[in-house]
């Protein structure tokens, strides 16, 4: 999936609200992986509770490179990590096989 670069005061759901109109953007993301789903999810998440990258990492003990590379879907994350960003973000975390 080709990442898209937000022009400079457009919100990320902006931009996703644009793409996902796009049926090719849709058929992308329905086959990326999850970890790629999860990082556009916190991003967003991220963005509508008004936070900053550096300002979610203090609230979870760690720095803004990490939630970076967690956004990029360029980290490892642990159940525990998960867990703090969704409280810090005031959000549930759900986890489920099917």
């Amino acid at each position: 999936m080709k990442k898209k670069r937000a022009k400079a005061g457009m919100s990320l759901d902006e931009v996703f609200s644009k793409s996902e109109k796009s049926p090719k953007w849709k058929a992308a993301y329905e086959k990326a992986d999850i970890e790629v789903k999860l990082a556009i999810q916190i991003a967003q998440a991220r963005e509508r509770a008004s936070l900053t990258q550096a300002q979610l990492a203090k609230q979870i003990g760690t720095t803004q490179s990490v939630i970076s590379r967690i956004e990029r879907a360029d980290q490892n994350l642990t159940i525990e990590t998960l867990s703090k960003i969704a409280n810090a973000l005031h959000s549930n975390l759900v986890i489920q096989l099917q």
